[in-house]
């Protein structure tokens, strides 16, 4: 018996175990917005679309953090809804782990919007919950909803669905990688690859698509996006290292994985919460703006500057967006 048909045993037995936040998500779920249908995009028209969409999320840095040699993994995101001047965006649950601080979240214009989840916790929406000492396995989905505030527009990323894809199909994840030497310049990248399988959530993570792109730490919780520019994935696990590994070690080897879309969306609906989504397909401005704003929107010159904050004024003074989302330092201009 191959490991592919394994596997597939493995999920069949483990399926049926799946916690009560993941149930509803088995079957193949229909978006709520009308899949209508559309052209593929050139590879530099979806690098256009990731560039707008795609966000860095990090813990707001105090000065001597990093001289210090704190800890610090920013992570990726992609802006997924709008309501007002709410803005909502998708990453994975473990880019948020740390509760009880302050996050920030880096937009392509350049703006960085602190997430005060100090005051209120509101801010921050989990679908799963880390199990263990240090978050070992995950029950439910690797996922978490953050929101920040901003009478900016910003592009939304159009919602798809990987169960309409098959395997070899084309996919693109977008993201911020941490660089080797920790230098405090950031690029964003885009990489491509091929889907290789869809298979129901797994039990730890709720992991469900495999796809060979050569991906790199800091672009967990980017956008996993299909050939017509359209969201069907967060980005949540590299290749298998070691004990680390998500679906099945053999198969993760030669692939990274991540969570669909569309398992997020039922997991919306299960809570709640209301969200219009981005119907496709992908507008026309929006690959313009994408395509006119590159250098500016995917470079960080000092990430660590970038980031930093003075938290204590932040939370005494300016308890939700506005002026507080600025970098510490500069002078405060109205959006």
């Amino acid at each position: 018996m191959s490991p592919f048909d394994r596997f597939l045993q493995s999920v069949q037995r483990t399926a049926a175990k799946l916690p009560s936040l993941a149930v509803a998500s088995l079957a193949t779920v229909s978006l709520s917005v009308p899949l209508t249908a559309a052209q593929a995009l050139t590879e530099e028209q979806i690098d256009a679309v990731a560039s707008v969409t795609t966000v860095v999320i990090g813990q707001g840095l105090q000065e001597g953090d990093i001289e210090a040699r704190r800890e610090w993994n920013p992570g990726s995101g992609a802006i997924v809804a709008r309501d007002g001047d709410t803005y909502y965006v998708l990453t994975a649950l473990h880019v948020v782990r740390t509760r009880d601080t302050v996050y920030g979240i880096r937009t392509s214009d350049g703006k960085v919007h602190f997430v005060d989840d100090v005051k209120t916790k509101e801010n921050i929406l989990t679908f799963g919950e880390e199990v263990g000492e240090f978050g070992e396995s995950i029950q439910g989905y690797d996922l978490a909803l953050i929101k920040f505030e901003s009478d900016r527009d910003y592009p939304i990323a159009v919602m798809g669905d990987a169960q309409a894809l098959t395997p070899g199909d084309p996919v693109y994840i977008s993201g911020w990688p941490n660089p080797d030497d920790a230098s405090a310049r950031r690029m964003r990248e885009t990489v491509s690859g091929t889907l290789n399988a869809v298979f129901p959530p797994s039990e730890d993570g709720g992991y469900s698509i495999l796809y060979d792109n050569e991906t790199q730490r800091g672009m967990s919780g980017g956008p996993v996006f299909d050939e017509e520019g359209e969201l069907i994935g967060i980005h949540g696990r590299g290749r298998a290292q070691d004990n680390i590994y998500c679906l099945d070690p053999q198969l993760s080897a030669d692939n990274s994985c991540g969570m669909q879309a569309a398992h997020f969306v039922s997991q919306v609906r299960q809570s709640g919460l209301s969200l219009a989504f981005q119907p496709p397909p992908v507008e026309p401005q929006v690959i313009a703006a994408g395509m006119s704003n590159l250098d500016r929107a995917d470079t960080i010159e000092d990430i660590y500057s970038a980031f930093t904050f003075d938290l204590e004024s932040l939370l005494r003074d300016e308890p939700s967006g506005g002026c507080g989302s600025l970098l510490l330092g500069e002078p405060c201009e109205p959006f």
